[in-house]
Parts: structure tokens; sequence; C-alpha cells
């Protein structure tokens, strides 16, 4: 790569950073004249055209729709990386930090919300803008604050542990993640997870050709396999009860030739492996976990292997 070429990218990186794609365009296609096979050029230049629109109608919308539309759109911005054969990540981290820069800035204007929901979600969305901007623990104290005004929050426990394994606390990410796509894997949006830990289980999931909502509702069954998901809290007695309600209820959906079979064999898994833990952990009797794994067994003999054949 030339010196031109060079210097036109930190320059247009710089302006990128502070939302002025436009101007990061020019720069870039001017030098993309003088060395038209040059990718990283010819990268930026699409991603700057990606983004310009998004950027350019954030002036007509209130302050919290442009952060909205900034985390929106950078789903799609992922889609977009994920087809080009060797992107940038210089340049994807440059529209990183100006979009969730953005994005925080919205989020903080409309952080003296009073409802308590909305609260815990703006402080959510503030948390998931810190972390992607590198500042973990300043995202998991907005994150912690969240949780506490709306406890049990499965995209909020997601996002907290996140936040830990990228910080290295990596047994408290195990448990925050199990209870999460225990609480409610259908609510996690994969799009923003980016430690290590979670693209494991991920990756692995998916390699069984899981996609979209059953890729979710297995990401437990495959961490607890995996031995990822091996960190959990102990059940209190009333969420025990409720745990054998929920599991009652899903083998009657199952017996529904109606139901979407497909969705439930993964979440009455998930529902059979917390009681299997509970039971553990409470040293029940061997017959109540003979009894569980039989069931186990039963609704999807593939991973009761995967789970106990070697034990």
């Amino acid at each position: 790569m030339g010196i031109q070429s060079e210097s036109a990218l930190a320059q247009a990186y710089t302006l990128v950073e502070t939302g002025e794609a436009e101007q990061a365009k020019r720069v870039l296609e001017q030098a993309l004249t003088a060395d038209l096979d040059n990718n990283d050029l010819v990268f930026a230049v699409h991603c700057c055209n990606f983004w310009l629109d998004t950027l350019e109608a954030l002036p007509s919308l209130d302050g919290f729709d442009q952060s909205e539309a900034l985390v929106s759109q950078w789903k799609q911005f992922r889609v977009l990386v994920a087809s080009e054969k060797n992107p940038s990540e210089r340049t994807v981290y440059a529209f990183k930090k100006c979009v969730f820069s953005l994005a925080l800035e919205g989020y903080n204007v409309a952080g003296s919300e009073k409802n308590s929901r909305m609260r815990a979600e703006i402080c959510r969305k503030i948390g998931l803008c810190y972390k992607k901007l590198g500042s973990y623990e300043t995202a998991l104290s907005h994150l912690t604050e969240a949780n506490t005004l709306s406890p049990g929050s499965a995209p909020v426990l997601a996002e907290m542990a996140d936040c830990y394994d990228l910080c290295g606390e990596t047994n408290i990410a195990k448990v925050l993640f199990r209870e999460a796509f225990f609480v409610g894997a259908k609510d996690i949006d994969l799009a923003f997870l980016d430690s290590p830990l979670i693209s494991l289980v991920v990756q692995e999931t998916a390699s069984h050709g899981h996609v979209g909502r059953l890729l979710q509702e297995w990401i437990p069954v495959y961490g607890v396999i995996m031995g990822v998901f091996n960190k959990t809290r102990e059940l209190r007695s009333q969420e025990v009860g409720h745990l054998l309600q929920d599991i009652y209820a899903e083998e009657n959906a199952l017996k529904d030739a109606a139901n979407d079979r497909m969705l439930i064999t993964p979440r009455l898994m998930n529902l059979y492996l917390r009681l299997m833990d509970f039971y553990m952990a409470t040293k029940a009797s061997s017959q109540k976990l003979t009894e569980v794994r039989l069931k186990i067994k039963i609704l999807d003999p593939e991973i009761y292997n995967a789970l106990y054949a070697r034990t």
C-alpha cells in the first residue's frame, strides 16, 4: 500500500470516528483514483456508502430514536462485513466507534426517563454502547443498574455475562450466560454478544444446523454439553415449583401435534437440564436423577448420548 493511500485511510478513519462519513468518503475516493486495486480503500468507501443515509437522517429524529436507528443498522452492517472476503478490521473499528459513540449520546439524553422498565432498557443500551467501545467496567455499572431495575431480564443478564467474559471473569460469565439463556433464550440478541465464551457455544450450536430461533433455543443445551454452561446458581424453593410447572406444561404441549415440536424440544431439554442441576446440587435420590435422564433420552437420544455417553 502506498503512502498516499495509508494517509488517506488514516484521515478517513479520524473523520468516520467523529461521524463525518461523507467527508471521509471524498478523501477515500480521491485516493482510490490513484490506487484502484486497493481493497482497503474500496471496502472503506463501501462502508461509507452503507452508513451515509442513516447518519444523514439522524437530525430528523429525537435522541432515543437516533440511537435506536444506529444500533439497529449496526446489525445490518455486520451482515455486510460478513459478506466480505477480507474486511479491514481497522475500518470496522472506526465505524463501530462512530456508531456507538453517537448512540451513547442519544441514550444519555433519554437517561432521565422515570418509568423503571424504560429506564432499565436505556441503562442496558448505555451499557451495550460502553461495551462496544471497550469500556467494560463502565458498561457493567449501567448493566447492573438495569438488572436492579428489571431483575431477571435475559437480555440484561446476557450483556452482563458478555462483559464479565471480556474482562476475564469467566466463572461469573458462565453463571450469567446459563441464567440468561434459561430465563429467555428467544429474547437475547446474539448480534451484540462478542465474548469468546459465547462465540464458541454459538459456533458449535450452529454447526449442528440450527439457525434463527432454533439456534437461540439450542444454545443453552449445547452450552451444557460443551461444559461451558457448567456454572449455575442454586434455585429457591419457589423457583423449583415454577420449574416443575413449566416442565409439565411443555410436556403437554409436546403431545399436541399442532405445536412446533422442533421448538419445544430444546426448551424442554433446557428445563430438564436445569432440574438435573438442582437435583445434583441438593444431592437428590438416584431415582430422581434417573427419571430425568430417562426423559432426556426419550426426548432426544442423540443429545442424551452427547451428555451422558461417557458417564
